[in-house]
């Protein structure tokens, strides 16, 4: 996994598989992104091929984290990567939104 700031608003890109060993420095990351008066934090999971329940797990407790410091996260995702969120039934997480480009879902 690499992780690469993301540059206008406050975020992330994540390009690559992440790992088991990833998950920590990833939900330090996106806590680390988190700016006074910016409401988001983008993270941008395009060039990341698949979600498995533990990255998925991750994403969602970490949302929820930046939720009860006033920030939401928002996910660009590819298609089968919202897939995999509202199967698993976590797409209304407290704190997550699906995003396609700029447009949330």
């Amino acid at each position: 996994m690499v992780i690469t700031r993301h540059g206008d608003s406050p975020g992330l890109v994540l390009t690559g598989i992440i790992e088991l060993s990833d998950l920590e420095r990833l939900r330090a990351a996106l806590l680390d992104a988190a700016r006074p008066g910016h409401p988001e934090v983008v993270l941008d999971l395009i060039g990341v091929p698949f979600l498995r329940i533990a990255e998925l797990r991750t994403i969602v407790t970490t949302a929820q984290e930046l939720a009860h410091g006033g920030h939401r996260l928002l996910l660009h995702l590819a298609p089968h990567h919202e897939w995999a969120i509202n199967a698993v039934g976590w797409a209304g997480a407290p704190g997550l939104v699906l995003a396609n480009g700029d447009l949330p879902r």
